[in-house]
């Protein structure tokens, strides 16, 4: 008997789990029909840790999650946990995680934040948003997903981890 009971509940988690994937890929394709997104205009840039990064040419190799957010914005308190944990797990998925922190104080501001919420992704600060600007992102946080040179997906807003997860896993293998 306890075991239907358990079988009944996970069968119930996983139509959920299905629902809220699906509602939140058709929510992000409508939230992003107007997001126009160009990639052309890159540069390697420091992280707040003076490491170089080159998110366009890694491409190549393999996806890169270009994460823009701030830390003012109040939706990336919810997402940046989630680009958190998928940095923890880049090397098994084979994948890149960068990130570029909008207007969001100087890098010593930056860095604090940072250690305060135990985030370990790379961030690049993009403190007067020219590098957002030059590409073409007005709304955080902003998800971009890119392969080869081209954005493969984006997203804006609050995304799930499992979409997030579906979204990379989706790059790596189409």
């Amino acid at each position: 008997m306890a075991g239907r009971f358990a079988q009944g509940w996970l069968k119930n988690i996983l139509i959920i789990a299905i629902i809220v994937t699906v509602v939140s890929i058709a929510v992000d394709i409508w939230r992003n029909k107007d997001l126009t997104v160009s990639v052309a205009h890159h540069s390697v840039e420091k992280t707040i840790n003076q490491h170089d990064v080159d998110w366009l040419t890694s491409s190549y190799q393999q996806p890169v999650i270009l994460y823009l957010w701030a830390t003012w914005c109040p939706s990336c308190r919810f997402v940046s946990p989630s680009i958190n944990w998928l940095q923890q797990y880049q090397s098994d998925l084979n994948i890149k995680v960068f990130s570029i922190a909008i207007r969001s104080g100087d890098d010593r501001l930056l860095q604090a934040y940072m250690n305060s919420k135990e985030y370990r992704f790379p961030v690049i600060n993009d403190q007067n948003g020219h590098i957002s600007q030059q590409l073409g992102i007005s709304v955080t946080p902003t998800i971009l997903i890119v392969k080869n040179g081209k954005v493969f997906n984006s997203t804006t807003g609050v995304t799930t981890p499992i979409g997030l997860l579906a979204r990379t896993v989706a790059a790596k293998y189409l």
